[in-house]
């Protein structure tokens, strides 16, 4: 068993691989542990959206994942010729990535190892008991077991989550009774475009190619919701739903693997209790309309990652772990009850139900009910509270061009790859910011950011705006102290 460490994740999904990368490129010593001793190829996520994909550009880790993955600019409607169109957005990534969960796990613990982090598979965690100044881990492992001392302990272990049920945290929520058909396979006859689906009486099927030539295939068929989920789909079985929908035979073949499920959406009570955090489905989980369970693990590690070295490296004010709950916990939860509206939505047959669907579809040709669509979709209008009234504080800060420099970054998101806040405008550091500059990158930009913004603006690790306005003066200063903690005459 490798020494101690900082941080010990438990669970090697997306969050945790995720949080893994985050910690130990900003030097955090850390182990993930996972009782699997290899990767499902069985995911049902298959999309990573636009905000997902800039907070890997920040880091510069989202390569891999733009080369296993397909763009998908016009995801589907349903109604055979309306689409979503990613090309309203303001982003480096206008479209919606298609792209098997194995795939975005395997680009995150690539990035995750060449940071540093190591990885224990088949090892599980037994138990856990905690003190003021870390926490003891119990281990079994392919050596047998073992006890690890870690400061913190982040739980990333999934629905059945070990670490929530240690600490006692309730996770309440419902399942739906609803039998739902997904697969990976390959399509003798697709239809045309390569992203379709089809909404009729029966139920809808979707179809998104990868890069490998095979299809993510989703089925909703109301004739068949009654069918137990751990009854075995065939592949006849599939064809004749798909057929049924369509109205045409897309030659399913070859399948990589076929599954029946049952969806449910639960939330953990506490993201925190003392030295144990959770996060992604251990702290929530949805259905996978839209891949938002793997977004919002994912965000979550962005959130809680940063924090954590604050703390570690001992310039945290005081409440900013405890900042991750307060911020994740209402996005999480406003995931849930929109998912859970979409997925009723999709699957009554009521005849208010079906009204509904027809005036939404038709909806869709106004332009800004489209774009707002788009941009709650793509997770681009995520936002976090501010203590005070303040129209710009929590916000999502764009990618723009910088006045560049030789050698120099030319994006405001590269100024963010080691982890630091990013304090634009006019001068390299200001007065206001002295004492911090260990903690800061700063950068003139090219552009503006968009209309209205102010002059100055100070942005968290995470791309979220710390604090705006005209002048680098007193405002700034508080804003340093709130969330970096207190200034260092030397750099540190």
């Amino acid at each position: 068993m490798p020494p101690s460490p900082q941080v010990l994740i438990v669970g090697a999904g997306p969050a945790g691989l995720a949080l893994a990368a985050e910690l130990a490129g900003f030097g955090v010593s850390c182990q993930v542990v996972d009782k699997r001793t290899g990767r499902s190829r069985l995911s049902r996520a298959c999309t990573v959206e636009p905000r997902t994909l800039e907070l890997l550009d920040m880091r510069g880790r989202v390569g891999d994942l733009l080369a296993w993955g397909r763009e998908c600019p016009h995801p589907p409607l349903g109604n055979e010729d309306g689409y979503l169109d990613y090309g309203l957005l303001d982003t480096p990534f206008p479209f919606s990535l298609s792209i098997p969960q194995a795939r975005t796990e395997d680009a995150l613990q690539a990035a995750a190892e060449k940071a540093g982090a190591v990885l224990l598979p088949g090892t599980e965690m037994t138990g856990l008991s905690q003190d003021d100044d870390g926490v003891d881990v119990e281990l079994t492992g392919p050596e047998g077991p073992a006890t690890v001392r870690a400061r913190y302990v982040v739980g990333c272990d999934g629905v059945n989550s070990t670490v929530r049920d240690a600490v006692g945290v309730e996770f309440d929520g419902w399942n739906y009774d609803q039998s739902l058909m997904m697969a990976d396979a390959r399509l003798s006859s697709p239809p045309g475009p390569a992203e379709y689906a089809r909404i009729t009486r029966r139920g809808m099927a979707a179809l998104f190619p990868f890069r490998d030539g095979t299809y993510r295939v989703i089925v909703l068929d109301r004739e068949k919701f009654a069918v137990p989920a751990d009854e075995p789909l065939t592949l006849e079985d599939l064809s004749e739903s798909c057929g049924a929908i369509l109205g045409s035979d897309i030659g399913i073949h070859d399948p990589l693997w076929l599954s029946r499920f049952r969806s449910s959406q639960r939330h953990a009570k506490r993201y925190r209790v003392g030295r144990v955090l959770l996060a992604g489905d251990a702290a929530h989980t949805h259905i996978p309309s839209g891949g938002q369970g793997l977004q919002t693990g994912i965000q979550d590690a962005f959130n809680l990652g940063w924090k954590l070295r604050a703390v570690l490296d001992g310039w945290a004010p005081q409440g900013l772990l405890d900042s991750y709950e307060a911020e994740r916990y209402p996005i999480a939860a406003e995931t849930l009850r929109k998912t859970d509206l979409s997925f009723r939505f999709e699957t009554s047959d009521s005849l208010p139900s079906r009204l509904l669907r027809k005036a939404a579809m038709w909806s869709m040709r106004i332009k800004p009910v489209h774009r707002l669509n788009v941009l709650h979709l793509s997770g681009l209008t995520l936002r976090y509270p501010a203590e005070k009234r303040d129209r710009w504080t929590g916000r999502r800060v764009p990618d723009r061009p910088l006045v560049t420099t030789p050698g120099g970054p030319e994006r405001l998101y590269e100024l963010f790859r080691g982890g630091h806040f990013v304090l634009t405008g006019t001068e390299d550091c200001p007065p206001a910011a002295a004492g911090w500059e260990a903690r800061l990158r700063t950068g003139v930009l090219a552009e503006p950011l968009g209309a209205g913004w102010p002059a100055h603006v100070l942005i968290r690790p995470d791309g979220y705006v710390a604090w705006a306005g005209v002048e680098p003066g007193r405002g700034l200063t508080r804003a340093l102290r709130h969330w970096c903690g207190e200034p260092r005459t030397v750099a540190g």
